[in-house]
């Protein structure tokens, strides 16, 4: 170590001293100069853990708004009483019905003559209310039994037996059967409503309106002796 002069430590006291700063110990040598700051930096003893990332933040619940109430003919066609089911098939029955009813209101275009066409007047007038004008009765909504298709021949096969009928009425057949025991589906049970045509009406009218039943509305065939002009004018006279 290079040793300083002491004149030069002298005058750098009195400079010092000049200048008002302090001198420190006057024996003691000057001080090395203070050893730069080293620029080498320490690695870090560990890498630090990554932060976590944060969580994303939950999304604000979207409240629906309240729904609209419904416009008053929607709120009147809800409550309006729907038209059932079973409706519908009647209703497509209708023009079916309303035909069958026209023809069972339409009376036979068959030209008749003599006993028969007497019979259709008398017919007509006291029996089509309750039998129909076509002799359907309560195969198409009458009150009567049914004349037509026959009917009437299966429960009096015998002309005779329906004339006895028609002459005393219903009266004495209430609730009891009465005509052909073999007829098909059983015989006809009396029911209130017929009257003893015998007291109102004529042999010769009650008979021709049998025979405009049997004949015009039931179809038989051959025609019976008392139902043609011939056979009336007969037992008209006698022979």
């Amino acid at each position: 170590m290079t040793e300083i002069p002491e004149h030069l430590l002298r005058r750098s006291r009195e400079r010092r001293e000049a200048l008002g700063l302090s001198t420190g110990d006057a024996g003691s040598e000057a001080a090395p100069p203070a050893a730069p700051p080293s620029t080498d930096v320490a690695p870090a003893a560990a890498a630090a853990t990554p932060a976590p990332a944060p969580a994303p933040a939950a999304a604000p619940a979207v409240v629906a708004p309240p729904p609209k109430p419904p416009p008053p003919y929607v709120e009147a066609a809800l409550r309006r009483k729907r038209i059932p089911y079973w409706a519908i098939p009647v209703v497509a029955l209708l023009p079916l019905w309303a035909f069958i009813y026209q023809w069972s209101l339409t009376p036979p275009t068959q030209a008749v003559t003599g006993p028969l066409a007497a019979g259709q007047a008398l017919y007509t007038a006291n029996c089509a209310s309750c039998h129909l004008p076509t002799g359907a009765g309560d195969s198409a909504g009458g009150i009567g039994f049914q004349l037509s298709n026959g009917s009437v021949l299966q429960t009096f096969p015998d002309i005779k037996d329906q004339i006895a009928f028609v002459k005393s009425g219903s009266e004495p057949y209430i609730g009891k059967p009465y005509g052909n025991p073999n007829r098909p589906g059983g015989q006809r049970v009396g029911k209130a409503g017929m009257p003893a045509w015998g007291a109102i009406l004529t042999d010769q009218e009650v008979n021709d309106v049998v025979c405009y039943e049997r004949v015009v509305l039931s179809g038989q065939d051959p025609v019976p002796p008392q139902c043609t002009t011939e056979g009336a004018a007969g037992e008209a006279t006698g022979s």
